[in-house]
């Protein structure tokens, strides 16, 4: 008896975790009664409003440097959504949520919000203080105050399309990193034209590829990082049904975005043109990774309370190993722990697709809202399938 009510308290346990978390919950981008469709929609016609004819009137003059900064920007792309799409380890971000947030990040943010906001402040600064202290300070003192806002705006429009898929700290860790590289990747293309611009048009692939070398190299501590740090942040501040509010710690990760965005622009500035700007750049990129690890673990927690509850009662029918949930539910040593103590006669490359196909059941359940569906039985039976043959 006591089993059984311990089943039903697993079941129940499960539905609510996937209604919490909003798991499985799929994403639509066309709302016509939803105001933040429109808000998005402005701010990337808005945007392509610049980038169009920007683009379009330098393309005779500058065809070759466009060219080479569209093929640059699309390589560093696909190699950080590679990236992106592996750390997105417990539910995956439905496809269009990741491309809208891509689309809004490059395009609205950049060019509707962060390029004129730029101008204006850098504007204020130089009347205001001078040239030579706004060529020292301007970039420090505005592009994390003026491009963290105009990416934090796309964050909450996002939400507020999708506020049953973003729920969790993790959410807006991964959200808001699309969000910041569509912003990394536009911003890329532009820096390369203007690289060109800046040599009157000599050489202009090589002055791409200069340009993009050395943002690819430090673009790994760069918007898409600002961005995961402060849209996590968000969250923390907001609170949803899935995460509570915490505001101190929210406020501090928006804080770290924008000190680790301002100390980087300043650089220069901080070492007074020595030497001394590398071990400024290495300092921060170490404080900025350090901090992201720091907002992953937190975040992770409860996304693996989710995963616990999901595949927990999997382990009561026997579907699952005890060590099988842990290694879905833990952290990459307890993953180790399940390859090193598989059932007898399985071999370490048969228990990795078995825990993948342990993965997509949970994928199923989620989408499922826990019943038993065609593709629920289809992945467990997968899964047996896997341990029979060896």
């Amino acid at each position: 008896m006591s089993t059984l009510v311990s089943a039903e308290e697993e079941t129940a346990r499960r539905a609510d975790a996937i209604a919490t978390s909003g798991w499985g919950a799929p994403f639509r981008f066309v709302q016509p009664r939803n105001a933040c469709f429109w808000v998005y929609l402005l701010l990337v016609v808005t945007g392509l409003g610049y980038l169009v004819p920007t683009f379009v009137s330098t393309a005779g003059l500058y065809a070759e440097a466009n060219a080479a900064a569209i093929i640059t920007s699309a390589a560093f792309a696909a190699v950080f959504l590679y990236f992106l799409h592996r750390m997105d380890r417990w539910e995956k971000t439905p496809g269009l949520l990741a491309l809208a947030a891509f689309i809004i990040g490059g395009i609205g943010s950049t060019y509707a919000i962060a390029l004129p906001g730029n101008a204006a402040m850098m504007s204020l600064y130089a009347k205001t203080f001078g040239q030579a202290w706004a060529q020292d300070w301007k970039a420090g003192l505005t592009a994390p105050f003026v491009e963290e806002s105009a990416k934090g705006v796309a964050f909450l429009l996002l939400m507020g399309l999708a506020p049953v898929v973003i729920r969790t700290v993790y959410d807006g860790l991964i959200v808001g990193a699309y969000v910041g590289l569509g912003f990394q990747v536009f911003e890329d293309a532009l820096y390369g034209q203007n690289s060109a611009a800046a040599h009157f048009g000599a050489d202009q692939a090589q002055s791409v590829l200069s340009t993009f070398a050395l943002r690819a190299i430090t673009g790994i501590t760069s918007h898409a990082l600002y961005t995961a740090l402060f849209a996590a942040g968000l969250i923390y501040v907001i609170g949803t049904a899935a995460q509570p509010r915490r505001s101190g710690r929210g406020l501090l990760l928006m804080l770290a975005a924008l000190v680790i965005h301002g100390v980087w622009d300043s650089a220069a500035a901080l070492s007074g043109g020595t030497a001394a700007v590398f071990l400024i750049m290495i300092a921060t990129s170490v404080f900025a990774i350090a901090i992201l690890v720091v907002a992953i673990r937190l975040g992770g927690g409860r996304e693996r309370e989710f995963m616990h509850a999901v595949l927990a009662p999997e382990v009561t029918t026997a579907t699952i190993t005890g060590t099988e949930l842990a290694a879905l539910a833990g952290n990459r040593r307890d993953r180790r722990a399940a390859l090193r103590t598989r059932t007898g006669g399985l071999s370490r490359r048969k228990e990795k697709h078995i825990l993948k196909a342990i993965g997509d059941l949970a994928d199923d359940l989620c989408a499922s809202g826990g019943t038993d569906t065609r593709d629920v039985e289809h992945s467990r039976a997968e899964i047996a399938r896997l341990r029979t043959h060896r």
